[in-house]
């Protein structure tokens, strides 16, 4: 097929259980405007010998693969998430991304305003006794109006529509 590139994992050099164990299969490949490919990771595969090893021979095999780009995301995990985050692509035409919301394009100043809004809006804890607690409904509600705002989305969410903001 033109433009595919098999890339061979060999059980050889990386078992299954340090695969799985490392989370290396959960990485993603992103293709660059030059035509090269950098290869994101999570932290565990540069922690094993092994993994990392093999990962540095792909890197300097003759493909397109010119980077190893490596991301700790076990407090995500911690958290409810999984390496499955780093797996997020969508790849448009050109005219497809003519047609997305601008707001919503990653790029420096998006990533810090939702850092800022994530550091705002995110509880570090959450008690039972919240759940009960209708100030959560409201700060939830604040939350995703101001992110609505954010990224530029309009009203999205039916207590936007109704006009009875955030309360």
């Amino acid at each position: 097929m033109n433009g595919f590139m098999a890339i061979e994992v060999p059980a050889t050099q990386v078992s299954v259980s340090d695969a799985v164990s490392t989370y290396l299969f959960n990485s993603q490949l992103l293709s660059r405007d030059d035509g090269s490919m950098m290869l994101v990771l999570p932290q565990e595969c540069r922690e094993h010998a092994g993994v990392w090893g093999y990962l540095n021979e792909l890197l300097a095999a003759d493909n397109p693969i010119s980077e190893l780009k490596v991301f700790d995301l076990r407090e995500s995990m911690a958290n409810g998430g999984g390496p499955a985050c780093l797996r997020l692509r969508v790849v448009l035409t050109e005219e497809e991304r003519r047609a997305v919301n601008p707001a919503v394009m990653m790029n420096d100043t998006l990533f810090n305003a939702l850092n800022d809004w994530v550091d705002r809006y995110y509880r570090d804890r959450l008690t039972a006794a919240d759940l009960a607690d209708p100030q959560l409904l409201r700060e939830g509600r604040e939350a995703l109006d101001v992110l609505s705002q954010l990224l530029n989305l309009g009203s999205v969410y039916p207590f936007q529509r109704e006009g009875g903001g955030n309360g």
